[in-house]
């Protein structure tokens, strides 16, 4: 018969990471300077080299140009396209 302390150890947790995302992924997917659509979100990695990105979509169609831009997240109510570079 074996007793409580002959059973290993509980592995330690992690630390709970921050899910919020560094970046929010966008791209222009229309002619108008608003026509911008969110299709996912960034994490900086937690060895600080490069980022984690997670797509929930991809545009198609004539009007995209294979570009998708890292932004800042917006800060609750701001409605701001980003701008066109």
């Amino acid at each position: 018969m074996s007793n409580a302390t002959d059973a290993p150890a509980p592995k330690a947790r992690k630390a709970k990471r921050n899910t919020e995302p560094t970046f929010v992924v966008r791209a222009k997917c229309g002619p108008s300077n608003n026509a911008w659509v969110t299709l996912g979100f960034a994490w900086g990695r937690e060895n600080g080299q490069g980022y984690s990105i997670k797509l929930n979509a991809l545009p198609i169609g004539s009007e995209w140009n294979g570009v998708l831009k890292l932004l800042p997240p917006y800060e609750a109510g701001e409605d701001n396209a980003p701008s066109e570079e």
